[in-house]
């Protein structure tokens, strides 16, 4: 794995002679495989550098995947003048976060219109598309990538990347959840600290925000960036071997940087750990291959991929301070959700009824206790704990604060003073958090004589037979797909009666593709799971086999019945032609003709059987 710094400057470019060494461009990093496979981490100003350099070097047209934290100007401003999505025959998949209301691309077309710039970004020579993240796993290439929401007033992705043995995270403009953290971490992490902890855990390499020092911190609370001493105490927490300070202070010069690692070098010997650490400079180059690595002491992460319902548009909010209100009000409004708003007396009535996405609890909300009151929310009607969020809304929140109100099912904390920026940001995430985009098939009318056919069959859990082997391996190779199967979709799963690529017989039926396909009778082709809701936070795209396309014509049993599918799946955005696609319906229909034959075959030898034998 190959990595070099384009842009490692924050907020704002800063050209001039006191950033030569460290650079003045924002931030924009690559990284390249072993492989080959190619990810572009921002596209700030460095981007134009950068892009320049691909296609003066390039020998073929590329192919690569451009990862956008957010739509903060320092992180979009090079995406006009990165040369390689206007120009050439290349294609790029390009990765944001999923906000509510306005797409990624809209985001990004907003600082080409004419008024601002002379290209269309509907018009560029290369063929990208765009796919927006919420928080999962999913594949580029070779490269496997988590993402997590970070802490800033924009809603912002943090990504973890692994590849050749090796990790590597990006989280650039995230602030201590916890704002004392900023000062230093002292005792325990937990709450959302802890969960960003378990993020970037592990990693060979971190690239985190350290924009500001701990000095400089208390006035720039709710800006959203970290402080150097919080990145390093994070790093040597989460058991991380390589730190790389980024998003540099705009009026940071050179020789402050130096001093500035020499502190937190110190701060890391102090600590008694083993954490290398440097400030990142344009065009440092990184090689790194698979390396031991100390385990961390963290408790491990999960990234819920179990179904969850449909987000809903409310949330509800509680406080009795009117500017808290009001910033609240606007924030949820101007998301596009729909505000409820209830007193203590009657907030779990409120809540029990509307079912909202995410509730908004003063912690001085009068009239009672609470802390009580969480836990009365947290009680489902048949007394299960209910996963919906619960923030708190305070001033301050002590250590001892944090731990009574986790005990009593406080998902998080909001601390004054925040901006409407701020608020809004985190009330998106907490709701996208909410639910997953995937859907699973509904049953068929005929299900039980489906069902019934398919077992008439005999043909479940039996051995490979080269008979489909040949099938499935003929679509791979003609189709170039990775992934080729003859699925069966029984009562609560789908069965691989052949399965090219993939090390599995069998996966759950809520997660498959194969029983969508068998709804229909035309072939189901899905160009890039990202995009469409029943699939996009499916455990099979989030998780592996990292499923992005995917298409599937149904097999039907010799009485007409679909029993499952005959499909093709690739880890990347695809599309079929109309001669790809009668291929594939040609092979589904070859396979039909086998499980004709073996019907008709079974029925001769019954026939024989009752045959009365010769004297």
């Amino acid at each position: 794995m190959k990595l070099r710094f384009w842009g490692t400057r924050g907020s704002i470019p800063q050209a001039g002679y006191s950033t030569l060494r460290y650079g003045g461009n924002t931030a924009c990093v690559i990284l390249r495989s072993a492989s080959g496979t190619c990810v572009v981490l921002d596209c700030g100003t460095g981007a134009h550098g950068l892009g320049r350099s691909m296609v003066r070097d390039a020998a073929a047209p590329e192919h690569g995947h451009l990862l956008i934290t957010h739509t903060h100007w320092d992180h979009i401003q090079g995406f006009p003048f990165f040369a390689p999505l206007f120009t050439g025959a290349g294609s790029w998949d390009v990765y944001g976060p999923r906000g509510i209301g306005q797409s990624l691309k809209d985001s990004l077309v907003g600082q080409l219109r004419y008024t601002y710039f002379p290209v269309l970004l509907e018009d560029p020579a290369s063929t990208n598309r765009y796919h927006e993240l919420v928080e999962g796993r999913f594949a580029v290439g070779d490269i496997r990538v988590t993402t997590r929401f970070l802490n800033h007033p924009a809603l912002t992705l943090g990504y973890r990347l692994e590849v050749d043995g090796v990790v590597v995270v990006y989280a650039t403009d995230h602030e201590p959840h916890d704002r004392r953290y900023g000062m230093g971490i002292e005792g325990d992490l937990t709450g959302e600290d802890l969960r960003h902890a378990q993020f970037i855990a592990g990693a060979d390499l971190l690239i985190h925000d350290a924009q500001y020092t701990a000095a400089e911190y208390p006035e720039r609370l709710g800006w959203g960036h970290s402080t150097i001493e919080y990145a390093v105490d994070m790093a040597l927490r989460a058991g991380v071997r390589e730190l790389a300070l980024f998003h540099h202070d705009p009026w940071r010069t050179d020789d402050e940087l130096d001093a500035i690692v020499v502190q937190a070098r110190q701060r890391v010997v102090n600590a008694g750990g083993a954490l290398e650490v440097f400030a990142a400079a344009e065009g440092r180059v990184i090689e790194m291959g698979r390396r031991w690595l100390p385990t961390s002491r963290l408790p491990q992460a999960t990234l819920d991929e179990e179904p969850q319902a449909e987000v809903t548009h409310a949330v509800l909010v509680a406080t009795a301070e009117a500017a808290t209100a009001e910033v609240m009000a606007a924030a949820v409004r101007a998301i596009g959700l729909q505000l409820l708003t209830a007193g203590d007396a009657d907030l779990a009535v409120v809540a029990a009824a509307a079912e909202p996405a995410l509730i908004l609890l003063d912690r001085a909300l009068p009239g009672g206790d609470v802390l009580a009151l969480c836990r009365r929310l947290r009680e489902g009607t048949q007394g299960q704990r209910s996963l919906l969020p619960i923030v708190l809304i305070a001033d301050q929140a002590s250590e001892e604060d944090r731990r009574q109100a986790e005990a009593a099912g406080v998902t998080d904390w909001l601390v004054r003073p925040f901006s409407p920026a701020y608020a809004r940001s985190r009330i998106t995430a907490w709701v996208l958090r909410q639910g997953a985009a995937w859907l699973s098939a509904h049953r068929p009318n005929n299900e039980p004589r489906r069902l019934a056919t398919l077992h008439g069959l005999r043909i479940l859990d039996t051995g490979p037979e080269e008979r489909f082997d040949r099938l499935t391996r003929m679509a791979g190779r003609l189709l170039n797909m990775p992934i080729s199967a003859l699925s069966l979709v029984d009562a609560d799963r789908q069965w691989f009666k052949s399965v090219q690529g993939l090390d599995a017989s069998q996966g759950p039926r809520e997660a498959s593709f194969c029983a969508h396909a068998i709804l229909g009778d035309e072939p189901m082709v899905v160009p890039d799971a990202f995009l469409d809701q029943r699939f996009a936070d499916n455990p099979a795209v989030t998780g592996e086999p990292f499923v992005r396309f995917y298409a599937g014509v149904p097999v039907h049993a010799p009485d007409g019945c679909a029993i499952g599918s005959f499909c093709v799946i690739d880890h990347r955005p695809r599309e079929l032609d109309a001669r790809d696609l009668q291929l594939l319906k040609d092979l589904a229909g070859l396979v039909e003709e086998e499980l004709r034959k073996g019907v008709d075959g079974a029925a001769e030898t019954t026939a024989q059987s009752v045959l009365p034998r010769r004297p």
